[in-house]
């Protein structure tokens, strides 16, 4: 498990991120309604830190890392990288943080060319923002081959001759190649085998140390978010309901969806015992959220105010947080 977060200096901080997308309804789509997928998301990542995103399936996990990454714009919110606002930045300064942070996605057949070889691959972030002169560029790609536990030779193959935990293994050197700060993991090893992921898991971890990187993983695998994260933050319906150090959270989790999540979650031996909370209902539909507290309906300690009123994040312990009337006024 990892230990403790880092005391490095807060490298991206997310405030109160909104994204909302109109969907028609009607036959001829008169009424829009607004479907709210991430609706007022704070955190922050600490350089050398890896901060996990948890939830179930539709939760707003993947749109958050999406508006990390520039690939959708957020309706309200903002986001600081090293204490600028990323939205406000234009030109050069856009393309300086689309280079420090990068990404490495669930399906490394997927995301990569099958009509490239592994090293155009490589090479073509260099290509596009970095000009080196061919040789510059060939020594790069070997280094990068290398330190994810490849060959140079390698680089004239195809990805189709590649096997799919080397495959990602080519998707994490492609996304060192420009020297990142930040690199978002969407669900990097849920599509390998499992004899595979300790593998990629161990290589994240271990290139984390050699490039002081952060990382924000998103994972439904809470196995792989508790070896991998120094904190999580659990999400559901959009929004974050609690935070705090991996350990803290794993040992006492205090949200009633956090305890859920984990008592549906495998032991880690075989020989604990712990008590199973059978969630009742399914999870509401983002496009008519329940009032109050958004859990409420399925809350198995839901109090009548619960349905009323919408708690805050509170800190109950230091550096755990929580959204949840159990644990006090959120006023």
């Amino acid at each position: 498990m990892t230990t403790n977060a880092t005391n490095g200096q807060v490298l991206l901080e997310a405030r109160d991120l909104k994204k909302y997308f109109p969907v028609g309804r009607g036959l001829f789509r008169r009424t829009t309604l607004l479907l709210k997928a991430v609706d007022g998301v704070s955190f922050s990542i600490r350089q050398g830190e890896t901060l996990g995103l948890v939830g179930e399936s539709g939760c707003g996990k993947t749109t958050t890392a999406k508006m990390v990454l520039l690939l959708e714009p957020p309706t309200a919110g903002s986001i600081l990288f090293e204490g600028q606002d990323v939205l406000r930045l234009r030109g050069p300064e856009r393309k300086r943080y689309r280079q420090s942070v990068q990404a490495v996605f669930q399906d490394p057949w997927a995301s990569l060319n099958p009509r490239m070889r592994v090293g155009k691959i490589i090479a073509e972030p260099l290509d596009i923002n970095l000009k080196l002169s061919p040789r510059e560029t060939k020594e790069r790609v070997a280094k990068l081959l290398q330190d994810v536990g490849l060959n140079p030779h390698h680089a004239n193959l195809y990805p189709h001759e590649f096997s799919g935990g080397q495959r990602q293994r080519i998707a994490i050197a492609r996304a060192l190649a420009l020297n990142p700060r930040l690199i978002v993991l969407d669900e990097p090893v849920s599509a390998l085998d499992v004899s595979i992921r300790a593998q990629i898991m161990n290589l994240l971890k271990d290139l984390q140390g050699q490039y002081n990187l952060s990382y924000l993983l998103i994972a439904h695998h809470l196995a792989t978010v508790r070896y991998m994260c120094h904190r999580v933050a659990v999400m559901y319906l959009g929004r974050i309901v609690e935070e705090g150090e991996t350990r803290e959270l794993f040992t006492n989790p205090l949200h009633p969806y956090t305890k859920a999540l984990l008592s549906a979650a495998l032991p880690s031996h075989p020989d604990i015992q712990r008590e199973e909370i059978i969630l009742t209902g399914e999870v509401p539909s983002p496009l008519n959220l329940p009032t109050g507290c958004r859990f409420h309906p399925r809350c198995p300690w839901a109090m009548p105010h619960c349905s009323q009123v919408e708690p805050t994040m509170r800190e109950v312990r230091p550096g755990h947080r929580v959204a949840c009337h159990l644990y006090g006024s959120s006023a």
